[in-house]
């Protein structure tokens, strides 16, 4: 077993928490930590789904533009603006691209 150091305002709040839950302070650390880290996976897991999610657009967008060069020379043009793109073409622009 270990010994941490915490403040006054620390202990006092861990102190009435277990009061009002009747239970000791480590089980409403170890409740906290549990909250927290499943908390931190699930965060880490939709960083994750995400980077995937974008490597799979970056590969499929590659492929497209190989395969289509008319849309490659587009979409090389609309990256390139100096404008925002939003501002200069009009709400129908997935139709009309």
């Amino acid at each position: 077993m270990n010994t941490i150091t915490i403040s006054d305002e620390v202990k006092a709040k861990l102190e009435d928490i277990a009061r009002h839950l009747n239970i000791s302070k480590e089980e409403v650390i170890e409740t906290a930590l549990s909250i927290f880290e499943d908390a931190f996976k699930e965060e880490k897991q939709k960083d994750m789904k995400f980077k995937i999610a974008n490597e799979h657009m970056k590969k499929a967008s590659n492929e497209l533009r190989s395969s289509n060069m008319r849309l490659a020379q587009r979409a090389k043009i609309i990256e390139e603006a100096k404008t925002d793109i939003f501002e200069v073409i009009s709400r129908r622009w997935g139709i009309e691209i």
